[in-house]
Protein backbone atom coordinates (compact mmCIF):
# COMPACT_ATOMS: atom_id res chain seq x y z
CA UNK A 1 0.00 0.00 0.00
CA UNK A 2 0.88 3.77 -0.44
CA UNK A 3 1.02 4.14 3.17
CA UNK A 4 3.86 1.23 3.68
CA UNK A 5 5.55 2.90 0.91
CA UNK A 6 5.70 6.19 2.53
CA UNK A 7 7.02 3.87 5.82
CA UNK A 8 10.00 2.51 4.00
CA UNK A 9 11.06 5.22 2.59
CA UNK A 10 11.12 7.26 5.78
CA UNK A 11 12.49 4.41 7.83
CA UNK A 12 15.53 4.10 4.90
CA UNK A 13 15.55 7.70 4.96
CA UNK A 14 14.91 8.95 1.78
CA UNK A 15 14.07 12.78 1.93
CA UNK A 16 12.20 12.64 -1.53
CA UNK A 17 10.14 10.60 -3.36
CA UNK A 18 11.15 10.89 -7.53
CA UNK A 19 9.80 9.49 -11.01
CA UNK A 20 12.35 10.44 -12.23
CA UNK A 21 16.63 11.15 -12.29
CA UNK A 22 17.49 13.78 -9.92
CA UNK A 23 21.25 15.66 -10.20
CA UNK A 24 22.15 16.90 -6.88
CA UNK A 25 24.69 19.55 -7.29
CA UNK A 26 26.91 18.05 -4.60
CA UNK A 27 26.87 14.63 -6.49
CA UNK A 28 29.76 16.48 -8.70
CA UNK A 29 27.52 14.79 -11.95
CA UNK A 30 25.55 17.06 -14.48
CA UNK A 31 22.25 15.63 -16.55
CA UNK A 32 24.76 16.88 -19.43
CA UNK A 33 27.04 14.14 -18.91
CA UNK A 34 24.28 11.38 -18.98
CA UNK A 35 25.29 10.98 -22.75
CA UNK A 36 24.31 7.48 -24.12
CA UNK A 37 27.47 8.33 -26.64
CA UNK A 38 29.81 8.05 -23.82
CA UNK A 39 29.42 4.95 -22.45
CA UNK A 40 31.83 1.76 -23.83
CA UNK A 41 28.66 -0.17 -24.74
CA UNK A 42 26.42 1.00 -27.26
CA UNK A 43 23.30 2.09 -25.70
CA UNK A 44 20.48 0.96 -28.12
CA UNK A 45 17.06 3.21 -28.11
CA UNK A 46 14.07 1.38 -27.03
CA UNK A 47 11.39 0.20 -30.33
CA UNK A 48 8.50 2.80 -30.39
CA UNK A 49 5.97 0.24 -29.18
CA UNK A 50 8.20 -0.34 -25.83
CA UNK A 51 8.84 3.64 -26.07
CA UNK A 52 5.66 3.83 -25.89
CA UNK A 53 4.38 1.91 -23.52
CA UNK A 54 7.68 3.20 -20.87
CA UNK A 55 6.00 6.61 -21.65
CA UNK A 56 2.77 5.52 -20.73
CA UNK A 57 4.19 3.88 -17.76
CA UNK A 58 6.11 6.90 -16.80
CA UNK A 59 2.71 9.51 -16.86
CA UNK A 60 0.62 6.82 -14.97
CA UNK A 61 3.40 6.55 -12.49
CA UNK A 62 3.18 10.37 -11.83
CA UNK A 63 -0.43 10.31 -11.26
CA UNK A 64 -0.37 7.72 -8.82
CA UNK A 65 -1.19 4.81 -10.84
CA UNK A 66 1.44 2.00 -10.00
CA UNK A 67 1.56 -1.77 -11.35
CA UNK A 68 0.55 -4.35 -8.85
CA UNK A 69 3.34 -4.30 -6.34
CA UNK A 70 2.99 -3.02 -2.98
CA UNK A 71 6.27 -2.68 -0.51
CA UNK A 72 6.21 -5.17 2.42
CA UNK A 73 8.74 -5.37 5.34
CA UNK A 74 9.99 -8.98 6.69
CA UNK A 75 11.64 -8.99 10.26
CA UNK A 76 14.48 -11.20 8.77
CA UNK A 77 15.16 -9.31 5.44
CA UNK A 78 13.45 -5.87 5.62
CA UNK A 79 11.76 -3.60 2.89
CA UNK A 80 11.26 -6.12 0.13
CA UNK A 81 8.61 -5.43 -2.93
CA UNK A 82 5.69 -8.11 -3.57
CA UNK A 83 3.69 -8.99 -6.36
CA UNK A 84 0.22 -8.32 -5.52
CA UNK A 85 -1.54 -10.04 -8.80
CA UNK A 86 -0.11 -12.54 -11.23
CA UNK A 87 2.41 -10.62 -13.28
CA UNK A 88 3.70 -11.66 -17.38
CA UNK A 89 6.87 -12.49 -18.53
CA UNK A 90 8.65 -9.07 -19.70
CA UNK A 91 6.21 -6.58 -18.07
CA UNK A 92 7.65 -3.35 -17.22
CA UNK A 93 7.62 -2.64 -13.48
CA UNK A 94 9.39 0.69 -12.99
CA UNK A 95 12.07 2.62 -13.82
CA UNK A 96 15.16 2.78 -11.58
CA UNK A 97 15.76 6.23 -9.79
CA UNK A 98 17.55 8.55 -7.17
CA UNK A 99 20.26 10.77 -6.97
CA UNK A 100 23.11 10.06 -10.41
CA UNK A 101 26.24 10.86 -8.98
CA UNK A 102 30.02 10.13 -10.52
CA UNK A 103 31.57 6.91 -9.86
CA UNK A 104 34.04 8.00 -7.72
CA UNK A 105 31.39 10.52 -5.54
CA UNK A 106 29.56 7.05 -5.14
CA UNK A 107 32.08 5.67 -2.59
CA UNK A 108 30.88 7.71 0.30
CA UNK A 109 27.40 6.86 0.06
CA UNK A 110 26.47 3.21 2.55
CA UNK A 111 23.60 2.29 0.36
CA UNK A 112 23.77 -0.67 -1.17
CA UNK A 113 21.51 -0.51 -3.86
CA UNK A 114 23.56 1.52 -6.01
CA UNK A 115 23.10 0.82 -9.75
CA UNK A 116 25.19 1.75 -12.65
CA UNK A 117 23.58 4.24 -15.21
CA UNK A 118 27.01 5.10 -17.64
CA UNK A 119 29.69 3.34 -17.76
CA UNK A 120 33.12 5.04 -19.18
CA UNK A 121 35.57 3.37 -17.71
CA UNK A 122 36.40 6.57 -16.02
CA UNK A 123 35.12 7.10 -12.22
CA UNK A 124 34.87 11.03 -12.53
CA UNK A 125 32.81 10.53 -15.60
CA UNK A 126 30.84 6.83 -14.97
CA UNK A 127 27.71 7.45 -13.64
CA UNK A 128 25.54 5.99 -10.52
CA UNK A 129 22.28 6.41 -9.36
CA UNK A 130 22.10 5.86 -5.87
CA UNK A 131 18.49 6.08 -4.01
CA UNK A 132 19.88 6.94 -0.69
CA UNK A 133 18.35 10.45 -0.21
CA UNK A 134 15.45 10.22 -3.63
CA UNK A 135 13.67 7.48 -5.18
CA UNK A 136 10.89 5.38 -5.51
CA UNK A 137 9.71 1.87 -4.89
CA UNK A 138 12.58 0.03 -6.99
CA UNK A 139 15.13 0.70 -4.50
CA UNK A 140 13.82 -2.17 -2.64
CA UNK A 141 13.90 -4.86 -4.94
CA UNK A 142 15.88 -7.55 -3.13
CA UNK A 143 19.13 -8.07 -3.76
CA UNK A 144 20.44 -11.40 -4.67
CA UNK A 145 24.21 -12.71 -3.54
CA UNK A 146 25.19 -13.20 -7.42
CA UNK A 147 28.05 -15.63 -5.86
CA UNK A 148 25.61 -18.37 -4.90
CA UNK A 149 23.46 -20.14 -7.60
CA UNK A 150 20.75 -21.39 -5.30
CA UNK A 151 20.21 -17.10 -4.72
CA UNK A 152 20.55 -16.38 -8.46
CA UNK A 153 17.61 -18.83 -9.29
CA UNK A 154 15.64 -16.46 -7.14
CA UNK A 155 15.73 -13.52 -9.96
CA UNK A 156 12.55 -12.51 -11.42
CA UNK A 157 13.53 -9.09 -12.73
CA UNK A 158 15.82 -7.81 -15.00
CA UNK A 159 17.32 -4.11 -16.30
CA UNK A 160 18.20 -2.67 -19.45
CA UNK A 161 19.83 0.79 -20.43
CA UNK A 162 18.13 2.65 -23.43
CA UNK A 163 18.50 6.10 -24.81
CA UNK A 164 15.27 8.36 -24.38
CA UNK A 165 15.62 12.20 -25.13
CA UNK A 166 19.51 11.20 -25.73
CA UNK A 167 19.81 10.46 -21.84
CA UNK A 168 20.41 7.13 -20.31
CA UNK A 169 17.24 4.97 -18.32
CA UNK A 170 17.34 2.01 -16.29
CA UNK A 171 14.15 -0.04 -17.07
CA UNK A 172 13.01 -2.65 -14.76
CA UNK A 173 10.63 -5.76 -15.87
CA UNK A 174 10.10 -9.16 -15.36
CA UNK A 175 12.16 -11.88 -16.39
CA UNK A 176 9.78 -15.07 -16.20
CA UNK A 177 6.18 -15.10 -15.02
CA UNK A 178 5.38 -14.12 -11.50
CA UNK A 179 2.87 -15.17 -8.88
CA UNK A 180 1.02 -13.17 -6.85
CA UNK A 181 2.80 -13.04 -3.16
CA UNK A 182 6.31 -13.74 -4.77
CA UNK A 183 9.20 -11.22 -3.71
CA UNK A 184 10.62 -9.47 -6.92
CA UNK A 185 14.39 -10.06 -6.58
CA UNK A 186 17.44 -8.25 -8.93
CA UNK A 187 20.98 -8.80 -9.41
CA UNK A 188 22.54 -5.07 -8.86
CA UNK A 189 25.84 -6.40 -10.22
CA UNK A 190 24.34 -7.89 -13.55
CA UNK A 191 26.58 -7.62 -16.28
CA UNK A 192 30.21 -7.39 -13.85
CA UNK A 193 30.18 -10.63 -13.66
CA UNK A 194 34.16 -11.79 -14.53
CA UNK A 195 35.12 -8.15 -13.47
CA UNK A 196 38.38 -8.11 -11.07
CA UNK A 197 37.71 -6.14 -7.68
CA UNK A 198 39.59 -3.14 -9.99
CA UNK A 199 37.11 -2.96 -12.89
CA UNK A 200 34.15 -3.43 -10.34
CA UNK A 201 35.25 -0.69 -8.70
CA UNK A 202 35.57 1.86 -11.77
CA UNK A 203 32.02 0.95 -12.19
CA UNK A 204 31.06 1.62 -8.17
CA UNK A 205 30.10 -1.77 -7.15
CA UNK A 206 30.18 -3.56 -4.44
CA UNK A 207 30.18 -7.20 -2.92
CA UNK A 208 27.02 -8.86 -3.09
CA UNK A 209 27.57 -12.20 -1.18
CA UNK A 210 25.81 -10.17 2.04
CA UNK A 211 21.82 -11.00 -0.05
CA UNK A 212 20.32 -13.28 0.21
Amino acid sequence: SLSTLVAALKYGGVAHYSSDLLYPPDGNATEEMNNPDLDIDKIQPMSKRNMEIFKAFKYNMKRGVFPPVRVVYDQNYGFNVEALAPIAKYTLVGEYVGDVVTADHSGKSNSDSLFLLLQTEDPQTSLIIDPTHSGNYSRFFSGINNRNLLSKRKANVRSRRFAMDNKVHVALFTSRDIEAGEILSYDYNAGNHGKCVEEWAKAGFYDTSNFF
